[in-house]
């Protein structure tokens, strides 16, 4: 498939066709711009689809500062593009040290920001949701960094080319394509994308990843990343079928759903495979809040203390995600509005 994809043309289609399989090619949409090479290629191949469809698209752009003259630099082609190619374009000033400690994870809270803002702009400009240009290696890193936190299947399924967060609604197109193809669209249409030169930093797990592991293993198989995402789709085959089956059994704890809570029994709770216990835990929190990542070790510590004399306790889990029991019952509660 990757050759066929370095036809612009052919790249056209297949985004095409993905949107229509989404059936939002006759929608208002934000499309998410940063100013690198995968979002302007995704504004680019979006510009050309709406000139033949319904679809109509709105670019955005957070300028969170934090590289100075280099963030200014992104807005500045940002706009420039979208000039040239007759696009609207929101840019939205949210500097990062005037709003640091709402996540302490630098990328958890850019993500955080930018959904916010998102969900924003959508209600202003009555959009539908928003595109994002997520890409196949941002799905294959995303699989290799769960293994390594000891994710469970549900982890294992990378990237979601749909999720609904709070009520925006994200969508990612190129999640089948490799970020060396949409360089190339780009340098195909004339258009020299900015680098963040804080992806060669080491620092960060997913950079490790992306600079030092995944080239290795493409040393032993260059398809090696097609070959990832072949086991994700597997993974999500048999998730989606595991899902179905443990809502059946979680209707026998006797569920009762309010805003933002979902409790259930306790007594019942404990008599089930432990295997379904987790599948219960990780679905209903995920529930409530998407970005919740529950680690294994989360799991079966929750499930110990479930297990034990202790009538009444609370845990703070991973994300916006309170567990609180009683004798009887469980209850899990999403502690505030936004969870990206």
């Amino acid at each position: 498939m990757q050759d066929n994809l370095l036809n612009e043309s052919n790249i056209i289609d297949f985004i095409e066709q993905k949107l229509d399989n989404l059936k939002v090619t006759n929608k208002k949409m934000l499309v998410a711009v940063s100013g690198g090479a995968d979002s302007t290629a995704l504004l680019l191949i979006l510009e050309s689809i709406s000139k033949k469809s319904n679809l109509d698209i709105h670019a955005v752009h957070v300028n969170h500062k934090l590289r100075k003259e280099k963030s200014d630099n992104d807005e500045k082609l940002i706009k420039n593009l979208c000039r040239k190619i007759n696009v609207p374009l929101t840019i939205i000033s949210r500097p990062y040290l005037k709003e640091k400690g709402k996540s302490s994870n630098i990328e958890n809270y850019f993500r955080e920001s930018r959904y916010e803002e998102f969900l924003k702009i959508t209600h202003d400009t009555n959009s539908y949701g928003v595109f994002t240009a997520h890409h196949l290696n941002d799905h294959i890193e995303t699989f290799l960094m769960k293994i390594t936190r000891g994710s469970g299947l549900q982890g294992m399924e990378g990237i979601s080319e749909f999720i609904e967060l709070n009520g925006l609604k994200i969508y990612r197109p190129l999640i089948q394509i490799p970020k060396h193809i949409l360089l190339k669209f780009c340098y195909k249409n004339n258009i020299l994308p900015n680098y963040d030169h804080t992806n060669n930093s080491n620092a960060y797990s997913r950079n490790r990843i992306r600079n030092n592991i995944i080239p290795e293993f493409e040393k032993i198989n260059p398809n090696f990343l097609e070959s990832i995402n072949r086991i994700t789709k597997i993974i999500g085959q048999i998730n989606n079928k595991e899902k179905i089956r443990i809502s059946y059994e979680f209707e026998k704890l006797e569920p009762n759903y309010k805003e933002n809570e979902i409790s259930f029994s306790r007594i019942i709770f404990n008599h089930l495979p432990e295997f379904d216990k987790k599948l219960i835990l990780k679905i209903n929190s995920e529930k409530l809040s998407p970005s919740t990542f529950m680690e294994n070790k989360h799991l079966d510590y929750i499930i110990e203390k479930l297990n034990s004399d202790n009538n009444n306790f609370s845990l703070d889990l991973p994300g916006p995600i309170k567990l609180i029991s009683s004798r009887t019952r469980i209850t899990i509660k999403k502690l505030f509005e936004f969870d990206f």
